[in-house]
């Protein structure tokens, strides 16, 4: 079955020019959360950009074809009104992490709009952020979208991104205009020595 899934999933992605992203999808996805107790609420903003030409019905977070790199199984997870969802895992494979597939057939997420996907995991920022443990430790992120039902329509391999902390992004804000000063002190002694 497994050889079955990945054939057909390499077909539908060969199938426009050997590319994933030869079809007409371009998104982005981002990824924040917040602490739950020991545990992590996580928050995927998937945007299908105005550039695409296409509707998204299926989004695979976490996975490529034969392959799933969540530590482990999420304890839930939300989906978009109109969108289910569904963990995946080949059992009894111990090289093998976990997935969520989310998807729809009434309300495809259209160009130029966003939708908000969750789930809640023991796995910490840093394991869900960093390098999978599993297959050739691809970014955990690593996921896709199609425009029809699983390996069916335009599909494109992408990494969910994670949003920059507050805290990180404000250092960097407090930090950029202190170095610009000292490059310009730095040319000003420069040019008076």
């Amino acid at each position: 079955m497994r050889k079955l899934i990945f054939a057909t999933a390499i077909a539908a992605l060969f199938s426009s020019g050997g590319r994933a992203d030869a079809g007409p999808l371009d998104v982005t996805g981002l990824l924040s959360w917040t602490p739950n107790g020991a545990n992590f609420d996580y928050s995927i903003t998937l945007t299908n950009l105005a550039t695409s030409t296409d509707s998204i019905e299926t989004f695979w977070y976490a996975w490529v074809p034969g392959e799933d790199f969540l530590v482990t199984s999420p304890l839930s997870f939300t989906a978009p009104a109109g969108w289910t969802s569904t963990i995946t895992h080949f059992p009894n494979v111990a090289t093998n992490g976990y997935a969520i597939q989310f998807k729809t057939s009434t309300d495809a997420l259209d160009p130029g709009h966003s939708l908000v996907f969750g789930f809640t995991s023991p796995d910490t920022p840093s394991m869900v952020t960093g390098l999978s443990t599993f297959f050739d430790h691809p970014p955990v992120g690593t996921s896709f979208v199609y425009s029809g039902q699983p390996f069916q329509g335009d599909a494109l391999q992408f990494v969910v991104q994670a949003v920059p902390e507050p805290t990180s992004l404000a250092l960097g804000l407090i930090a950029a205009p202190a170095l610009a000063g000292l490059a310009i002190r730095r040319r000003r002694c420069r040019r008076a020595g």
